[in-house]
């Protein structure tokens, strides 16, 4: 009786640490130290000069006759992504096309040619139509900030730009990346550009968790799907 009855209660106490946990919050907080995303490109180092007293010196980051807008590896510069795009297809077919053919026999030889007191003749008629109507409608819209790093200054003075942004909101990650080409001239004062100003842009938004685990076709009826031919 006395194993019966410590046996009882440890189940007993197993449920509660179990019922306990459950109803305890989860946490999505990470115990590891949070670290930045990988810088695209460093900027390069400024050369060492002997201390002859002077006040500005070639070859380091004092610069009196320049602007605040990104034009050197590793500087940043701010993204304004402004993307609508819509698109619209409509197209219509239609195709009719008929046939009629006839062919009769009366006589033979100046002889009236009749078989079973019908004279023999050919008649055929045929149609055919088609009909196809189609439609498409597509539209877009993204709008938001990103700062990217000047990765590459070209021989022309375009500077090619990356950048990207991470985010985890309730278990899932939402990336921002864009890159691409960027004209000196199209920076602003303000060190900002539009995304519809670069040139080879590609601008990515996408994520990870259960939101779009959910949205997500599963690969067995994705390959069905690839399969089924209508």
């Amino acid at each position: 009786m006395k194993v019966l009855h410590r046996l009882r209660s440890g189940l007993a106490a197993v449920a509660m640490l179990a019922l306990g946990a459950c109803a305890m919050p989860q946490q999505h907080m990470s115990s590891e130290a949070l670290k930045p995303l990988p810088i695209p490109a460093q900027p390069e180092a400024m050369n060492a000069h002997a201390p002859n007293g002077a006040i500005w010196q070639p070859g380091t980051n004092v610069s009196l006759f320049e602007d605040s807008r990104a034009h050197r590896v590793g500087d940043l510069i701010t993204v304004l992504i402004q993307e609508n795009a819509n698109a619209t297809k409509s197209t219509n077919t239609t195709v009719n096309k008929s046939d009629d053919v006839s062919a009769g026999l009366s006589s033979f030889f100046g002889k009236p040619l009749t078989a079973g007191g019908y004279s023999p003749s050919l008649g055929m008629t045929s149609s055919t139509k088609f009909g196809g109507n189609g439609a498409t409608s597509q539209s877009n819209t993204f709008t938001t900030t990103l700062q990217a790093t000047v990765v590459q200054v070209m021989s022309n003075g375009n500077l090619q730009v990356s950048g990207q942004k991470e985010v985890m909101l309730n278990g899932g990650h939402e990336y921002i990346r864009v890159a691409g080409v960027v004209r000196a001239a199209d920076v602003s004062p303000q060190n900002t550009v539009l995304s519809t100003q670069i040139a080879n842009a590609r601008v990515e938004y996408s994520g990870t968790g259960d939101v779009y685990a959910a949205a997500k076709v599963p690969w067995l009826a994705s390959f069905f799907l690839s399969l089924w031919p209508f």
